[in-house]
């Protein structure tokens, strides 16, 4: 892809000559193409503060808006906006004073001054990151870090951050935690001047300074937080062999005094720090050292550990003679960096600015673009720091922009890859010019660069959210909803038509059970692009999934073998035609859910086009937030799904309650404690006034606006299912009631799902309900082999097919088979050891007490949480059987286990086990590897687990070890098994 230069002065700029240096750059989360930069430029209008530039184009023109306080210029400024909002904030030294200010405003367009959130003395480079909650007590709140150098420290330990866990909406000072120490060690007197943090969304915050321990020598320290800094020590997730906060990358490196020349420039300390969207695990540092300014050399390194000590990588990159490094990572994980060189051209020093661009890591050689090639000393400028103490780069989705600054001579030669001017130049003469015609001195300019690594009119994508027919998601990545799930373009349908599309809402169905067609269904995605194409047409593929209905249910697909889903046919197809945007709606792709199955599933799709796939992995194995908090979803608008549950329930109300059910598995491979966050709007709980929800086997509570759901020792692997009572509503037909869940890992959501009730009509009640009916009564029959449950099936097919809807109808039916149904479940009930953990035995009597009523509308509801509590029954013992859409996270598992236990870790064939593993999880990623090949897995690995039995007797293993010798090539009794082998292991551990 091309790279975009372009002189952010403006062309009534023209004439000035100042030094326009240390550049910052941030775009805001909405409307990528809404830039806002800083830079050391005077005020044109001597106001008395200073301005900031702004782009809405993307950056191909820029403008200045004045709204900094403290002087007609700044120095040391950064600024970011950290989420949907579009709050705009900024970390200043003022010149008036010299004070650092932290400053914020909602509209960075408006010519107001920004609001003055924190005002310190005796501060140095201010560096502001980010990030919003999507859930959890703070959701939707800004969460602002601003790394500094603060020599109020007596102690000389001046790496500091300043932070708000609100500062969008909290009145000045934003409640603002200052000056937050994470130096932990003696220093010569300071830190190094720059403190940079680095935020993911979920809650993982890192920071990385310079420790000055003499006057030659530095370590180069990480520290990290785990859940946004909330708790009452932040900053101290990281421990090196000391026993000291902040791991030490590098102890003991050689440190350039600060002041140090290279060419002109002064140097003594640079460092940089991303953090992988798709996995926090995953930071890279940056840092410049050396002992003079000619052999200053910026390093890059990695951890793939969440920065322990001991999980550095050795060199990726080094640079000699260079300064100001920027690191970026975007959304499908390819890292950026940026760096200014010195170098000489016939004995002239020149700056090269260099942007690399890595798929891999720095495996291979980087893409290397020369941004450009400029003088050290030239013109109006001619002292020492020409270009200042940095630079910026940052990752906007797929893509990167960047600032850096040089001199202004306008030469192609200087700009290897092009460059736009705004102001006045020619190229030819390479003499600038002011707004008369007269010649201007070459002086110190910002330029602006942008990276687009998969073009606008490439990058397809479905839409996570729909609020109304004027908002809705443009493709933003992260998606700047927390409810990703409930109104996105992929639903169901029963038949081959994609349905209506109220308040741009796609009406999703439920799926259908059963034989021949009855367990036919069709699958749609709405599918839209950023920009039109220039010429030609663009086939985009979607590939869907299904998982069950709840949290953590990982996915299946065509290659997964699951015996309740078949996908028909190939992935559907839509082409764009050269101006097309979208929205088209793809062919309706074709699924059969077998008799066995519940209807209740979530529904997702992966889309690739030709120049823009899908982040692996593959949803299929997986379900977002697992085995890593990856936000898969929302990171990556290639991807969509729709976990939403509704029952339909008489718009006129009615004196019963119905009840819907959902699964949350714990989809990690280790035990935890998992915890779902819940949210209703006022007018929500207001009209469900009375409900109930709660954890089957657990405890109920009533239902509020906010509450918190924990599931404490849950296993890998592990169901429990989360239950929701509530009154029949009065309301308007087509009314949503709903109660969105969200999975937690900390305070950042990474799953959730919605259930409640839809309002409608009598005659779509009794429709609902007597095909719910039909797929129960379907199921009873298929797994208990109960004779008058296929009995009941047929009855209720005969009012299906007649379409008997009417009020009078649907009570003489439910009259008559009432009886008979009550009996069939209380045998259903009694045989073995199934047990009645949902209550389905007094759902029966609220059934029989809702006849005797001769309301309609209440035996409808009464008969619909019957019908729902029944539903989830079979699911749990039908999952007691095995679930093939668990055989990657059992690998997973599997492979978790001998890597860390270290009883297993010493076995002979622990080695084989755990390789054999990653290869399976790394293929299954990429679609490679499918479930059909985890029978050929378990024999490869047989050996191992045979050794685990015999070198851990205790365990009774051989049992389990026999028992999955046999389950083959079943694949679900394969994979039940394997958990159970696994199971036994990880309960002998103490966690």
């Amino acid at each position: 892809m091309p790279i975009k230069i372009v002189n952010m002065i403006p062309n009534s700029l023209s004439g000035e000559s100042g030094r326009d240096s240390e550049p910052n750059v941030s775009a805001t989360f909405l409307d990528p193409s809404s830039i806002a930069a800083s830079v050391f430029t005077l005020d044109p209008g001597n106001s008395g503060n200073a301005p900031i530039y702004i782009s809405s184009d993307g950056g191909d023109t820029w403008v200045l808006n004045v709204l900094l306080p403290g002087g007609n210029k700044t120095n040391d400024t950064t600024l970011r906006f950290v989420g949907g909002s579009n709050v705009l904030y900024a970390g200043i030294l003022r010149t008036d004073n010299s004070h650092l200010n932290i400053l914020r405003t909602a509209d960075f367009t408006a010519p107001a001054l920004m609001t003055v959130l924190v005002d310190k003395d005796n501060d140095d480079q201010p560096y502001v990151e980010g990030g919003t909650a999507l859930a959890g007590s703070g959701a939707g709140s800004d969460r602002v870090y601003v790394g500094e150098n603060d020599f109020s420290a007596l102690s000389g330990q001046t790496a500091t951050v300043d932070f708000s866990l609100v500062a969008a909406t909290a009145p000045p000072p934003a409640n603002f935690v200052t000056t937050t120490r994470i130096e932990s060690r003696a220093t010569v007197g300071q830190d190094g001047p720059p403190t940079r943090p680095a935020v993911h969304l979920d809650g993982t915050i890192y920071a990385l300074f310079l420790g000055w321990r003499s006057g030659t020598t530095t370590d180069v320290v990480v520290v990290r937080d785990d859940n946004w800094a909330s708790g009452a020590s932040s900053f101290q997730a990281l421990l090196d062999g000391d026993g000291n906060a902040g791991v030490r990358v590098v102890t003991g490196a050689a440190r350039v005094p600060l002041g140090t020349l290279l060419g002109t420039q002064r140097i003594g300390g640079q460092c940089a720090i991303a953090v992988d969207p798709r996995d926090s695990s995953t930071v890279y540092v940056a840092w410049a050292d050396g002992t003079t300014g000619a052999n200053q050399t910026i390093h890059v390194r990695r951890s793939t550990q969440r920065g322990a000590a001991g999980s550095w990588s050795g060199d990726l990159a080094t640079i000699a003679a260079a300064t100001n490094p920027g690191l970026a990572i975007n959304r499908h994980g390819a890292v950026g960096f940026l760096y200014q060189q010195l170098h000489a051209v016939a004995g002239v020093n020149r700056w090269q600015t260099h942007f690399q661009f890595t798929t891999d890591g720095f495996a291979t050689p980087a893409t290397d673009f020369i941004l450009a090639d400029l003088e050290d000393n030239k013109g109006n400028y001619t002292g020492p720091n020409p270009i200042g103490d940095y630079a910026g780069l940052i990752a906007v989705g797929k893509n990167f922009y960047g600032v850096f600054c040089g001199f202004n001579t306008p030469d192609n030669a200087n700009f290897p890859n092009n460059v736009t001017y705004q102001r006045n130049a020619n190229f030819t003469t390479h003499v600038l010019t002011d707004g008369l015609g007269n010649p201007v001195a070459a002086s110190i300019d910002p330029f602006f660069f942008r990276y687009d690594t998969v073009a606008a009119s490439d990058d397809f994508y479905v839409r996570d959210w729909t609020d109304s027919p004027s908002s809705g998601d443009n493709g933003a990545e992260p998606s700047t909803h927390a409810v990703f799930y409930a109104t996105s373009d992929v639903w169901n349908r029963r038949g081959t038509l994609p349905g209506s599309f109220p308040n741009d809402q796609p009406d999703n169905e439920d799926a259908g059970n059963g034989v021949g067609n009855i367990g036919d269904n069709w699958a749609f995605a709405r599918i839209r692009r950023n920009a039109a194409a220039a010429s030609g047409s663009q086939d985009v593929t979607a590939h869907f999934l299904v998982s069950k209905f709840g949290t953590g249910s990982n996915y299946v697909d065509a290659t997964s073998g699951d015996p309740d889903v078949t996908f028909i046919g190939a992935d559907p197809v839509v082409t764009f035609a050269a101006p097309d945007l979208g929205p088209l709606i793809t062919p309706p792709q074709q699924w059969h859910l077998a008799t066995i199955a519940s209807t209740h599933l979530c529904l997702a799709v992966e889309i690739t086009g030709p120049n823009d796939p899908y982040d692996p992995p593959s949803l299929v194995g997986n379900t977002p937030g697992w085995p890593t908090t990856d936000l898969r979803i929302i990171n990556d608008n290639n991807k969509a799904q729709r976990n939403m549950g509704l029952s339909t329930t008489p718009a006129r109300g009615a004196g019963m309650s119905d009840c819907y059910y959902a699964i949350a598995h714990n989809a990690a491979p280790f035990p935890r404690n998992m915890e779902l966050s819940y949210a209703v709007a006022p007018e929500t709980l207001r009209a469900l006034h009375g409900a109930e929800i709660g954890v089957v086997g657990g405890e109920t509570a009533s239902l509020r606006e906010q509450g918190v759901l924990r599931l404490a020792a849950m296993q890998p692997g592990e169901n429990r299912w989360i239950g929701l009572r509530f009154p029949a509503s009065k309301g308007d037909e087509g009314q949503l009631l709903t109660v969105n869940m969200f999975e937690l890992s900390g305070e950042v959501v990474v799953n959730g799902f919605a259930m409640g009730a839809r309002l409608g009509d009598m005659k779509s009640v009794i429709a609902e309900k007597l095909r719910q009916a039909k797929s129960v009564f379907t199921r009873l029959f298929a797994f208990l082999s109960l004779e008058a449950a296929r009995e009941l099936d047929d009855l209720t097919s005969g009012h299906i097919e007649a379409e008997r809807h009417e009020e009078r109808e649907f009570l003489g039916y439910l009259g008559r088979v009432a009886p008979a149904f009550e009996a069939m479940l209380r045998r259903a009930i009694s045989a073995g050891e199934r047990g009645d953990p949902f209550a389905i035995i007094p759902a029966t009597g609220n059934l029989l007490a809702a006849i005797g009523t001769g309301d309609a509308g209440a035996l409808a509801v009464a008969f619909s949480c019957l019908l729902n509590r029944i539903d989830s029954w079979l699911t749990m013992l039908r999952l007691r059987e095995g679930d093939v859409a668990d055989i990657l996270q059992t690998v997973r598992w599997q492979r978790a286990l001998y890597m860390n236990d270290e009883r297993l870790r010493r076995l002979a064939s622990a080695r084989e086990v755990v390789e054999r593993s990653e290869a399976f999880v790394r293929g299954y990623g990429r679609r490679r590897v499918t479930n059909a090949n985890y029978p050929g897995l378990i024999r490869e690995v047989s050996e191992g687990l045979e050794e685990t039995a015999r070198a851990l007797p205790r365990l009774s293993l051989a049992e389990a070890a026999a028992a999955l010798r046999q389950a083959e090539p079943d694949l679900r009794r394969l994979q039940k098994g394997h958990a159970e082998f696994l199971g036994l292991l990880q309960r002998s551990q103490a966690w």
